[in-house]
């Protein structure tokens, strides 16, 4: 083991001197290689191994060292609160009723706003019992809503894909008509009639506003 020592320290030595003369000794070894005897061919071969480890594994090191972890980044995920109050009156006002399914959609909307969505689908579709239909497949639309999609149910109502969907759209609606100062039963009357109730019965135009009205003064 002193041999193998003694071998190692005079390489060092020849590499630290320079790389010329570690090519010269490199050189006069492998000119001479003829000469070199098994035992210490093995020897030389193994120190260069343990060199090439060596410098391998100090630079291995290094480089995890210099490893910059960046921190975490956590995920935020916006989660709605939960107006359980209001879910709870709307739940109990339309129970039994299939649009009792959507209350928690619903409930997730301002007071005002929700409370035109109950209102209007009692009045439009007896809270989803009257509905359109698209190949017998529900539409879930229970405002008797009109807005032209590539689904259209029956009588040219709008055919949601789900009841989120349903709601988060007549929601959207409602509270553009409320921005444009459209705020009461009276006034919202335009779901009905559109911009003019000229060409409807007055007596109908009367029964929706006061039947809206109704619901809506309970939430």
């Amino acid at each position: 083991m002193d041999k193998i020592r003694q071998k190692y320290n005079k390489i060092k030595r020849e590499m630290i001197n320079g790389p010329e003369n570690w090519l010269v000794f490199c050189n006069k070894k492998l000119g001479d290689i003829s000469n070199i005897d098994g035992s210490y061919l093995k020897n030389f071969l193994l120190v260069i191994l343990v060199s090439f480890l060596s410098v391998f594994t100090y630079f291995s090191l290094e480089s995890i060292d210099n490893i910059k972890y960046q921190p975490a980044k956590t995920m935020q995920v916006n989660l709605v609160k939960r107006n359980i109050e209001l879910e709870n009156r709307i739940r109990k006002a339309t129970a039994g009723f299939p649009i009792e399914n959507m209350t928690r959609y619903i409930a997730q909307e301002d007071e005002q706003t929700a409370a035109f969505i109950v209102a209007i689908a009692k009045k439009e579709s007896n809270w989803g019992k009257r509905t359109p239909k698209r190949n017998g497949e529900e539409c879930n639309n229970f405002w008797g809503f009109r807005q032209k999609r590539e689904r259209m149910g029956s009588g040219g109502h709008t055919c949601f894909d789900n009841q989120r969907d349903a709601v988060k759209s007549v929601a959207d609606r409602i509270k553009e008509l409320i921005d444009n100062g459209i705020n009461t039963p009276e006034e919202m009357v335009v779901w009905k009639c559109g911009y003019s109730c000229d060409a409807h019965n007055p007596e109908s135009v009367d029964k929706w506003i006061a039947d809206v009205k109704y619901y809506y003064n309970k939430f």
